[in-house]
């Protein structure tokens, strides 16, 4: 999925009780799949991302890389959770402050003004000026191909449908969908508000996760095992999987922060905190106040 991005652990007995009372869990067929991106810019030049490996179950979708960090979210909790076991740290947000965070994060550096309160702020703003997405089935290879690592890909198995999200006329987004494997309303509508969450607050309404979105739910749920985004000039970027496999049940470790972990703040904490103070060391040299109107150091009256 995505790079230092990290998600939560919680009691796994309070998710069973919830669940005997509720809808039932998002997915309930645990499955895990082995990705990796690759980004070729069109003049020759390759990057190949190591393989990253999510197991879904339950509420929970859990990111582990190479290093043996741990991505997880708890869709159900709304958290996320970043684990670093040979670091000895971990941390844990909520949605809604991981979206605040963000917006916080461009206040500081001086791109937006107030950020909006709640994870669903975004989506409101989003939702009030969407561009018409329109979806479609490729037939064939057509005028895009894989940036190849000499792997075979999910995608290559017979049943898998390409689609294509456009805007305008313009292609944003290509997704191979595997029907054998189909997600729940409830799932479908839980990773798209995750997918909101992560692309932060400036986020276009075309933006390849609510393209992803499209696709998905054009598809019925159809779990999605590659894409294929074009860049500016004549790069493209590939999210593509190698390895999809059904589990007979969700290894719950993966969602238990080991013990002995000293807990964190979010990363972006730190560095909203850094950003803000800088930003008023230059406004006080500068001869301003953290208040408008109001020269540095003048009393009150």
């Amino acid at each position: 999925m995505l790079r230092g991005r990290t998600l939560i652990a919680c009691a796994l007995m309070a998710t069973a009780a919830a669940a005997q009372t509720g809808p039932g869990p998002l997915f309930p067929e645990p499955f895990r799949v082995t990705h990796h991106l690759v980004q070729d810019d069109g003049e020759g030049s390759r990057f190949v991302g190591e393989p990253v490996v999510d197991t879904y179950g339950g509420s929970w979708i859990v990111s582990q890389r190479p290093d043996g960090s741990r991505l997880i979210v708890d869709l159900d909790r709304r958290e996320l959770t970043g684990i670093e076991k040979d670091k000895g740290i971990y941390w844990t947000v909520s949605f809604d402050r991981f979206a605040e965070l963000q917006g916080l994060l461009r206040a500081a550096q001086g791109l937006a003004g107030e950020p909006e309160k709640g994870a669903d702020a975004p989506e409101r703003r989003a939702a009030a000026a969407q561009p018409e997405l329109v979806v479609t089935e490729v037939k064939g290879d057509g005028d895009r191909r894989a940036a190849r690592t000499g792997e075979a890909s999910v995608a290559d198995k017979a049943g898998v449908r390409r689609l294509r999200v456009s805007r305008d006329g313009a292609s944003l987004l290509d997704v191979w969908v595997d029907p054998s494997l189909r997600l729940n309303a409830a799932a479908v509508g839980a990773m798209s508000s995750l997918e909101t969450v992560l692309a932060g607050p400036d986020r276009d309404a075309a933006s390849p996760g609510r393209s992803l979105a499209a696709a998905r739910a054009h598809a019925l749920g159809a779990f999605a095992v590659r894409t294929l985004r074009p860049l500016a000039g004549a790069g493209q970027v590939e999210d593509v999987a190698t390895q999809l496999d059904r589990l007979e049940r969700f290894p719950s470790d993966l969602a238990e922060i080991p013990e002995g972990l000293r807990r964190v703040p979010h990363p972006l904490e730190a560095v909203v905190r850094f950003l803000a103070d800088e930003r008023e060391r230059d406004r006080a040299m500068s001869g301003l106040s953290d208040r408008p109107g109001r020269p540095a150091g003048s009393e009150q009256p």
